[in-house]
Order: C-alpha cells, then sequence, then structure tokens
C-alpha cells in the first residue's frame, strides 16, 4: 500500500515537473543566434548551396509547420518569430505595428546570419510579413514565395472592429482542448496523423505561464494583419513571386465576413504583382505546404 502512494506520488511530480518545464517537441532541434536588442531567435537549419529558403510561420504557429518542407540539397531555414516557439518571449512593445517589427526582425536576421540569395517563404500572417519586408529592403530577397497569404484580402472598417473585438489575448489563452482541436482542423481538406504533435505543443503552451507573451503575439498579429495593408502595394514588388494557396482553404478568404468571395479570387488579386506565378493545390487546406509537402516543395524548387 505503502510503496503503491509512494509511486504515485512519483508520478505526480513528474507530471508536474514535465508541465512546468513547457519543453516543446521540437527543442532538441533548434539553433539561437541574438540579432539585436537582447532579442533571441531560434531556428532549424538545414542543407546547403547556393541560395537559402528563408521560411516565416503564421498566425499561432511556429516553425514546425514547416517540418515537411526542408528541400533535399538545398539550404533551408524556418525560424520563430518573437514570443513564438523557443524565440525571446516577452511583451514587445512595436514602434509601429507587429508585423512591421516582424519585418525588421527577419531582416535583422538575415544580415546577422550573412544570407546570401534568400528566397523569402511565408505563410498566411508570415507571407504578409515577407511582402513588408521585402517592400522594405528588396535588395537582401531574391525571390518570394507567398503561401495563403494574408493581405490580399482586405476589410472594411466595421469588418475589422469585429475581427478585434474577438482576437484579444484571453480568448487564445482560454480555448479548450476541444476548440483548439477544432481549430486545427479547419487548417486542412484531411488533416495529417502527424499534426497531433502540433497540437501537443500548443496545449501545453496554453497551460504554462511562461508563453503568456505569446498569446499577446496572436492578438498583436490580428491586430497587425488589419492594420498594415498591403494589397495596394503589391504593383511594387519588383522580384519575382509564387503565390500558393491550397483550393480548399477555409480560413482566407474569412467565410464569415465574406460569404461570396472565394478563394480563387483572393489568390487572383496577386496578379497585381508585376512578376507573379499563381498556382492552387488540390485536396489542400490553409498549411497546404504541410498537408501536400511533396507537390509544394517540387513547385518552390521549380520556382
Amino acid at each position: 500500500m505503502r510503496a503503491n502512494i509512494l509511486t504515485t506520488i512519483l508520478l505526480l511530480f513528474c507530471f508536474f515537473t514535465k508541465a512546468q518545464n513547457c519543453e516543446l517537441s521540437y527543442t532538441n532541434e533548434v539553433k539561437k543566434i541574438v540579432i539585436n536588442d537582447s532579442l533571441t531567435i531560434a531556428y532549424k537549419e538545414q542543407g546547403r548551396g547556393k541560395k537559402t529558403f528563408l521560411m516565416i510561420h503564421g498566425l499561432g504557429g511556429n516553425l514546425t509547420h514547416w517540418s515537411n518542407n526542408f528541400i533535399k540539397n538545398e539550404h533551408c531555414i524556418a525560424l520563430d518569430l518573437p514570443s513564438y516557439g523557443l524565440s525571446t518571449m516577452r511583451n514587445f512593445q512595436a514602434k509601429t505595428d507587429l508585423l512591421d517589427f516582424y519585418a525588421e526582425t527577419i531582416l535583422a536576421f538575415i544580415q546577422k546570419k550573412k544570407l546570401q540569395n534568400v528566397v523569402l517563404v511565408g505563410h498566411s500572417m508570415g507571407g504578409q510579413i515577407a511582402i513588408i519586408t521585402a517592400l522594405k529592403n528588396p535588395k537582401f530577397i531574391k525571390k518570394l514565395v507567398l503561401v495563403s497569404p494574408a493581405g490580399f484580402e482586405t476589410f472594411e472598417d466595421n469588418e475589422a472592429k469585429a475581427l478585434l473585438s474577438f482576437s484579444k489575448p484571453e480568448t487564445f489563452k482560454n480555448q479548450n482542448e476541444a476548440m483548439v482541436r477544432i481549430g486545427f482542423k479547419r487548417n486542412f481538406y484531411e488533416m495529417p496523423t502527424s499534426t497531433e504533435t502540433l497540437i501537443q505543443d500548443r496545449l501545453m503552451i496554453g497551460k504554462c505561464e511562461n508563453f503568456n507573451p505569446y498569446f499577446q503575439a496572436v492578438a498583436g498579429g490580428v491586430k497587425g494583419m488589419v492594420e498594415h495593408p498591403v494589397r495596394k502595394e503589391l504593383n511594387k514588388i519588383t522580384i519575382p513571386t509564387l503565390v500558393v494557396f491550397g483550393e480548399n482553404d477555409e480560413l482566407i478568404p474569412n467565410k464569415f465576413l465574406h460569404k461570396s468571395l472565394t478563394t480563387s479570387k483572393v489568390a487572383n488579386i496577386g496578379k497585381d504583382i508585376p512578376n507573379v506565378q499563381t498556382v492552387l493545390i488540390p485536396k489542400a487546406g490553409h498549411l497546404v505546404m504541410y498537408e501536400q509537402s511533396q507537390i509544394f516543395n517540387q513547385l518552390v524548387k521549380r520556382f
């Protein structure tokens, strides 16, 4: 009896110790670099080559969303944005908006790593960040790959207010497991079993106080996407650009605010970019690069 009690106490101790550590599934796979103002960026790097595929995740994500996109025989880097994943976790006060701060961070990372011939690949919010980055300083970016990019779809003032009213840090913080799982499922045409690791990381983040700045960052990201429109500046992008959407994207366009708008119509907005290719991949949702990685990787490599 006493042995059983001691065993139970030991198991509980191990459980709570693990929860307090909040170790993400990919902790041992990353490198870290300090770029400025004591800001540390976590990143995963693989391969070598004359060009670098630098991948930026979207709202609420992290570098593991690119797990299937490290192209063989190519130099690939995926990073965690500030207050995401394993990068510096604190509430950043951006001078303008959070997306502008992220773009400056990307440029600082490129310069610190002395990267050449950068193909900047951005998903969703990361796509909007990639656009802002290229507009800020195109000399560092050779090509753009915009994956289910935010920023093509725009919102009227009343729509923006509605989005922001639902996008509070506590809203994301208080999501229970069922809500988290529903949210992940909406990103896919057919959700791969491997996403369970992503889900478990997200659930753990919600239980760990150390990650509270993450929820501030997610709310700030929504605000940044709404308040830093890029649609009217697409014609200023001078570098070759590839736009990729999943045909079955359930997140872009917004199904509640823009019921008559289709993913195909949103993708077509990219034609404002002077040198652009647009591809819609069938049987793929918002996380198209994760769900249809082989097709996506071939597209990017050819591009």
